[in-house]
């Protein structure tokens, strides 16, 4: 059962150190998406945060690691901005309430979100978990 980062989260906003931050529950892309609107920013990811499991369920079942990392939901993990050189302060501030974080990309000027890794740029669509949608 996924659980909440309510100790990191309250770690980070102790430290001072963010500058925006949602959960993932609805998915990552819709969750960089919302940052992105409400921080008039954009990002880019150059690391996938897929676990070696989900990498694994994603081959037994036939599905895109891809889209599962992105489009998936029901996680409960921070997507956060730290402010410009304090990634050292948050890291060390999670680390102190036994978590981790993990880097995936950084905000961009473009209001455009992507994902890089070599010579694939990929375009992340505004898509994931929509509560109210009938």
């Amino acid at each position: 059962m996924p659980e909440a980062r309510l100790r990191e989260g309250l770690a980070l906003a102790s430290a001072g150190v963010l500058s925006a931050s949602i959960d993932s529950s609805d998915g990552l892309a819709w969750s960089l998406h919302e940052l992105s609107t409400s921080s008039g920013v954009g990002f880019e990811v150059y690391s996938l945060p897929l676990s070696r499991e989900a990498g694994r369920f994603a081959d037994i079942h036939g599905l895109d690691p891809f889209d599962l990392c992105f489009y998936g939901g029901e996680e409960y993990e921070l997507v956060v901005t730290v402010k410009r050189g304090m990634w050292s302060k948050a890291v060390d501030a999670v680390s102190r309430v036994g978590g981790s974080l993990l880097r995936i990309g950084v905000a961009t000027e473009s209001r455009k979100i992507v994902y890089r890794s070599g010579s694939l740029t990929k375009e992340i669509e505004r898509r994931g978990w929509e509560h109210f949608k009938a």
